[in-house]
C-alpha cells in the first residue's frame, strides 16, 4: 500500500476513483478490493501520463511498432518465400510423375518364405501408412492396394478350335486386383466390375484395347498358367475397360500402360483363384500412399525428408526388403539445400539487424525512463510506494503494448508482402503474384524478447528514480551529466580484441557457407562468427563516440573566440551537454553504418550474380557446333569465327578447345588436368574477364602466349604445389577424343589465379588452340564463344545458327542463366530483406533522435525562454538549433558513413553463399557505392535537421511563455 504522506493531485484524483480509498487506512477495505483499487488508479494515472506528451507517446509507441513489425515482417517473409519455393519444387515433381508431389508406393516381392496374400495385404497396408504417415508428420489421404500374380502366360484351352494346334502362348499378363478400382473405370462392353465372385471359370475384365490387338469377345475363354506344362486355369472375358481419368490421383502410373496387359480380377476371385496357384500368395504387392499435402509446412521440410526414410527403415524391420518408389525425397532435398542457403544469408543479414533493433528498443526506452525520474521522484515522495512506482510504469508500457503489439502484426505481414515485390535493393515491381504471407509464421518468442528487453529498460531507471527524494532528484540533476555505462567502463576498447578475433577466424574460412554443416542454425554454434559484423560496426560506433566528447570540448574552447552569438551559444551548448547527445547520436551512427553497408551489400551481391554467371559461361554465350553424321574428328567443317559474327546480334566469336589432360610429374602419379586452347587474338574481344584474375591485365598474358606456341598459362596454385617457375617446361597428355591424343612439352609463360570456367576440381592449363591443331593439319571439335550486342538475346543467335548447317549443342547462355538467377524467390528474399531493413535503419535512428527531443524538450524550451527573456530574437534561437543540429547530424553521417563502408569492404566477401559446395567463384567484390552512400548520408543529415527543427519550432510557439511564468524547466 502507499504510504500515509500527503497524497498529490494525482494520487488524490486516484483515491477517488472507490468508495473505500487505499490511502484512507480509518477505513477497512478487503485486500483483493485494495489492489484492484490501486490497480485501477495507477491505470488512470498511467492515462494521464501518456496524455500529458502526446509527442512522446506517440513516439514511443511508434518505435514499438516498428520493432514488433521488423521482427515479425522477417519471420513472416522466410516462412512466405520458404512456401513459395517448396511449392516450385513440389509442382516440378508433379508434372513430372502426373501424381500428386506426396504420392508414393511401397513394394514388396514376397517369396514363399515370405508369403502375402491379399488379406494379410490389407492388415499390412494399415500398418505400412500409418508408419509412414507417423514418421513423415503428415495425415493419409489416400490409401491403395495392388496385388498380382506375377507374370502368366495367356493361352487358348485345348477345347478352342478357333487357334491352330500349335498356338500353345498367346502373350504374357498377370492376374491384378486393385482395390477400389470399379469406381474409376469405365465399361465399354460386357458387365460391369462388381462384388460378386465366379463360379467354376474365373471371370476377368481386359483393357480395351489389349482386347482390340488380341481380337478377343466378350464371354470368350482362355487359360492361364506360370509354365507350358501346367494346366491352364480357364478364365473368362467378362467386359473391357478403359480409365475414366487416368491423370486422376488415384493411379499410381497411367494405367493405359501399367495395366493394359492385365486380366483385372475380383477380391474374392483373387483369394479363391490366384492366392492357391502362387506358393507366395502374391508375387508382386504395391500400397499406394498420398499424404495430405495441404497440410504440408516448409518449416518441417527437414523433417519430412529424414520421415520417409525413417519410415522405410522401420516397415523394413516388419517388413523386410520392401521399397520405396517415386517420392518426394528429391524435391524435398532441393528445397533443404534452397531454404539453407537463403536463410544462411538471412540469418547474415537479420542477426545483426536484429541486435540493432534490441539497442534501439533499449535505448529510447532508457531515454523516456531518464527524462521522467523527475515525476517519479515527485510521485514517491507523494506517498507512492516503489513497487506502486514500478506497477506504473508497467501499466504504462503495457498500455503501449497491448495497442502497438497488434498494430506491429499487421505492419510486419505488411512488410512481408511489400519485400515479396523487390526486384533489387529498393526497387519494387507490381507485376509478380504477392506472397502468401501467413500468420503462421509468427515468431512470438521472439517479438516477447524485444519487447521484454525494452520494458527493463524502463523499469531498472524507475526502480532507481523510486530510491530518490526530489532533493536528491534535483542535486542530481544539477550535476553534469556523467556518461553512459560503456563510456565509463572503456567498453569500447574492451571489444576490440574480441572483434579482431572473430574477424580473423570468419577470414580463415572464407565464407558463412563452410560454417554450416547440416543446417543454417549451425550458425549459432559460434555465434561470434556470425555477430562479427554488427561487432565491428558497434565498437567502431563506440570509438568514434569515446572522440565525439573531445571534440566538443575543442569546439567549447572555440566559442569563447567566436564574436558572434548564435555559433558563441551552439558550440557552448555542445561543449557543454555533450553527454545528452551520447546515446542518441550513437544510435544515429550505428544505424547509418548499418545502412551503409546494405546500401554497399546489396551492390556487391548484385554484381557478383553477373560475375558468377559470367564465369561459369565464359562470354555472352556458348556453344559446341555439331552436325550429325560426323563421325571423325575432323572439324574442319564449322566455319570460321568471323562467319559467326555475322549473326544477328553477335559483336565478335573466337574458337575456344576444351579438353581433358595430364600434367606429368617426374617421380609420381601424373596430375589430373584440363587443357583450355584459345585463340590468342580473338578471346580479349570476346571473354569475360575481371581485372583481379591476374596480376597482369588480359592482354599482356595473350602476348606471352604470342611469344611461342607452346607457351602455355598455369595457375598459380601449381606453382605453389610443386617446385616450378615461369620459363620451366611441362609434359601435358591431351586427349581430344577416344582413342586421339597429342602428349607434347609446354614452356610456362605466365600464372593466373582465376580464369573463366576454370574451378579448382581440375588445374587448367591454358594453351594457344592452333598449337594444338598443328600436330593433327586440321581444325579439332572445339567451342564458340560469341560476344553479344546490349539487349541481343541468346535463345534468338542459337535460333539463326541451324542455318550455317550443323546445330549448336552444350549451350551456355550467361544472360539467360542471370535472369533465371534474378528471378528466383532466393534473391527476392535477399534484396527484399536487404531494402526493408535499410529502411527500417533509418526510421530508428530518426525515431530515435525524435525520442531524445520531445523527452528533453521542456528543459530545451526553459533555455530558450530565458535567451528571448534576455533579448535574442527567434531567428537567432533557431539558428543556435540549426547550427548545433547540422554540427551533430554532420559528424553521425559522416561517422555512420565511413564505418559502413569499411565494414562492407571487410565483411562482403565472406557472404559468397549459394549452395554450391566448396566456396563458389569468382571472389566477390566489395562495391563501396559511394555516389549513393553520399547521397544517402545528405538527406539523412537533411531529415533529421529539419525534423528537429519542426519540434522545436512547434513547441516553441506552444509553450514559450509558460516555460517562462513557470520558471522551471520541467
Amino acid at each position: 500500500s502507499l504510504s500515509e504522506a500527503s497524497p498529490s493531485p494525482m494520487a488524490s484524483e486516484i483515491a477517488s476513483s472507490s468508495p473505500a480509498s487505499p490511502w484512507d487506512p480509518s477505513l477497512p477495505i478487503h485486500p483483493i478490493r485494495r489492489t484492484l483499487g490501486v490497480s485501477a488508479g495507477l491505470t488512470r494515472l498511467a492515462l494521464k501520463r501518456l496524455r500529458h506528451r502526446p509527442g512522446l507517446s506517440a513516439l514511443a509507441l511508434l518505435g514499438i511498432i516498428l520493432a514488433v513489425g521488423l521482427v515479425t515482417s522477417a519471420a513472416f517473409f522466410a516462412q512466405a518465400v520458404d512456401t513459395v519455393i517448396l511449392r516450385q519444387e513440389l509442382a516440378e515433381l508433379s508434372r513430372v510423375t502426373g501424381r500428386p508431389a506426396f504420392s508414393t508406393r511401397v513394394y514388396f516381392f514376397p517369396s514363399p518364405r515370405k508369403r502375402l496374400g491379399l488379406e494379410a495385404a490389407e492388415q499390412m497396408g494399415q500398418h505400412v501408412a500409418g508408419t509412414l504417415s507417423a514418421e513423415v508428420g503428415l495425415p493419409i489421404q489416400h490409401l491403395g492396394l495392388q496385388v498380382e500374380s506375377g507374370s502368366m502366360m495367356l493361352r487358348p484351352l485345348a477345347e478352342d478350335t478357333r487357334y491352330d494346334p500349335g498356338s500353345a502362348f498367346l502373350g504374357t499378363t498377370s492376374l491384378v486386383y486393385v482395390e477400389g478400382i470399379a469406381d474409376h473405370i469405365e465399361i465399354l462392353a460386357g458387365d460391369p466390375l462388381d462384388e460378386g465372385r465366379s463360379e467354376g471359370v474365373l471371370d476377368v475384365w481386359i483393357h480395351a484395347r489389349q482386347a482390340e490387338v488380341m481380337g478377343l469377345n466378350i464371354g470368350e475363354q482362355l487359360g492361364v498358367s506360370f509354365t507350358l506344362g501346367e494346366q491352364p486355369i480357364p478364365v473368362r472375358v467378362r467386359g473391357f475397360w478403359r480409365a475414366r481419368d487416368p491423370q486422376d490421383p488415384f493411379w499410381f502410373g497411367n494405367p493405359d500402360a501399367t495395366l493394359r496387359e492385365a486380366l483385372l480380377v475380383r477380391r474374392a476371385d483373387y483369394i479363391a483363384f490366384v492366392e492357391p496357384i502362387v506358393p507366395a500368395g502374391s508375387r508382386f504387392v504395391a500400397w499406394h500412399i498420398i499424404l495430405d499435402e495441404s497440410a504440408v509446412l516448409p518449416s518441417r521440410a527437414r523433417q519430412y525428408v529424414a520421415g520417409f526414410r525413417r519410415g522405410l527403415a522401420i516397415i523394413n524391420k516388419y517388413l523386410p526388403e520392401a521399397r520405396l518408389d517415386v517420392s518426394p525425397l528429391e524435391p524435398l532435398e532441393q528445397f533443404v539445400q534452397r531454404q539453407t542457403t537463403l536463410m544462411t544469408l538471412l540469418l547474415g543479414f537479420n542477426v545483426p539487424a536484429f541486435g540493432f533493433l534490441l539497442y534501439f528498443l533499449v535505448l529510447t526506452s532508457a531515454i523516456i525512463a531518464r527524462w521522467q525520474r523527475r515525476e517519479t521522484a515527485i510521485l514517491v515522495s507523494r506517498g507512492m510506494s516503489r513497487w506502486e512506482a514500478l506497477g506504473l510504469t508497467l501499466i504504462e508500457e503495457g498500455l503501449l503494448f497491448l495497442v502497438g503489439y497488434p498494430l506491429g502484426i499487421g505492419l510486419g505481414m505488411l512488410l512481408a508482402r511489400l519485400m515479396g515485390y523487390t526486384v533489387s535493393f529498393l526497387a519494387f515491381t507490381a507485376e509478380r503474384p504477392p506472397l502468401p504471407v501467413s500468420p503462421r509464421g509468427i515468431n512470438l518468442w521472439l517479438t516477447l524478447t524485444a519487447l521484454g528487453a525494452a520494458l527493463l529498460a524502463r523499469l531498472w531507471p524507475t526502480l532507481k528514480a523510486a530510491r530518490q527524494s526530489v532533493v536528491e532528484q534535483e542535486r542530481e540533476h544539477a550535476r553534469p551529466v556523467r556518461g553512459p555505462f560503456w563510456y565509463r567502463y572503456y567498453l569500447d576498447l574492451l571489444l576490440i580484441p574480441p572483434t579482431i578475433y572473430a574477424y580473423q577466424q570468419l577470414a580463415e574460412r572464407g565464407t558463412l557457407a563452410l560454417l554450416i554443416r547440416d543446417r543454417p542454425e549451425d550458425l549459432y554454434r559460434d555465434p561470434l562468427l556470425i555477430l562479427v559484423p554488427a561487432l565491428f560496426v558497434l565498437t567502431s560506433a563506440l570509438l568514434t563516440m569515446r572522440l565525439f566528447p573531445l571534440l566538443m570540448r575543442a569546439l567549447d574552447r572555440l566559442a569563447s573566440a567566436t564574436p558572434w552569438v548564435t555559433p558563441h551559444l551552439a558550440l557552448r551548448e555542445l561543449g557543454r551537454q555533450h553527454q545528452h547527445y551520447i546515446n542518441p547520436l550513437l544510435l544515429v551512427i550505428v544505424s547509418l553504418a548499418l545502412g551503409t553497408y546494405t546500401l554497399s551489400m546489396a551492390a556487391s551481391l548484385d554484381q557478383w550474380l553477373i560475375d558468377r554467371m559470367y564465369y561459369r559461361a565464359g562470354a555472352d554465350l556458348v556453344f559446341e557446333p555439331y552436325r550429325e553424321g560426323e563421325e571423325t574428328i575432323d572439324a574442319a567443317w564449322v566455319p570460321p569465327p568471323d562467319e559467326f559474327a555475322g549473326l544477328p546480334g553477335v559483336i565478335a566469336a573466337t574458337r575456344v578447345g576444351d579438353y581433358p589432360a595430364e600434367i606429368a610429374q617426374p617421380g609420381g602419379r601424373p596430375y589430373r588436368a584440363r587443357f583450355l586452347g584459345i585463340d590468342r587474338l580473338g578471346f580479349p574481344k570476346v571473354a569475360w574477364f575481371r581485372d583481379d584474375f591476374a596480376d597482369e591485365p588480359l592482354g599482356a598474358l595473350m602476348n606471352r602466349l604470342a611469344l611461342a606456341p607452346e607457351n602455355v598459362l598455369v595457375p598459380s596454385r601449381l606453382l605453389e604445389a610443386v617446385p616450378l617457375q615461369i620459363g620451366d617446361r611441362l609434359t601435358i597428355r591431351v586427349v581430344l577424343a577416344d582413342g586421339v591424343e597429342v602428349t607434347a612439352p609446354f614452356t610456362i609463360a605466365g600464372v593466373y589465379r582465376y580464369f573463366p570456367t576454370v574451378y579448382e576440381d581440375r588445374l587448367t592449363v591454358i594453351g594457344n588452340l592452333e598449337y594444338i591443331f598443328s600436330f593433327f593439319g586440321t581444325a579439332l571439335p572445339h567451342e564458340i564463344w560469341l560476344r553479344l550486342q546490349a539487349g541481343a538475346q541468346g535463345r534468338a543467335v542459337l535460333a539463326a545458327v541451324p542455318a550455317m548447317g550443323f546445330d549448336p549443342i552444350r549451350q551456355r547462355d550467361a544472360r539467360a542463366w542471370i535472369a533465371e538467377e534474378q528471378a528466383k524467390m532466393e534473391r527476392v528474399g535477399i534484396f527484399g530483406t536487404l531494402s526493408v531493413g535499410f529502411l527500417a535503419a533509418a526510421a530508428m535512428a530518426i525515431i530515435g533522435l525524435l525520442v531524445h527531443s520531445y523527452a528533453s524538450l521542456e528543459e530545451r524550451l526553459y533555455r530558450f525562454a530565458v535567451l528571448r527573456a534576455i533579448g535574442l530574437q527567434r531567428g537567432q534561437v533557431m539558428g543556435q538549433v540549426l547550427l548545433e543540429y547540422g554540427i551533430l547530424t554532420v559528424y553521425g553521417a559522416l561517422s555512420g558513413a565511413l564505418i559502413g563502408a569499411w565494414a562492407s569492404q571487410l565483411f562482403a566477401p565472406f557472404f559468397r553463399v549459394t549452395g554450391e559446395q566448396g566456396i563458389p567463384l569468382p571472389p566477390l567484390i566489395p562495391i563501396i557505392a559511394q555516389d549513393a552512400i553520399l547521397r544517402l548520408a545528405l538527406a539523412f543529415a537533411g531529415a533529421m535537421v529539419v525534423m528537429e527543427l519542426i519540434v522545436i519550432a512547434a513547441a516553441q510557439y506552444r509553450r514559450l511563455f509558460e516555460m517562462v511564468r513557470m520558471g522551471h524547466p520541467g
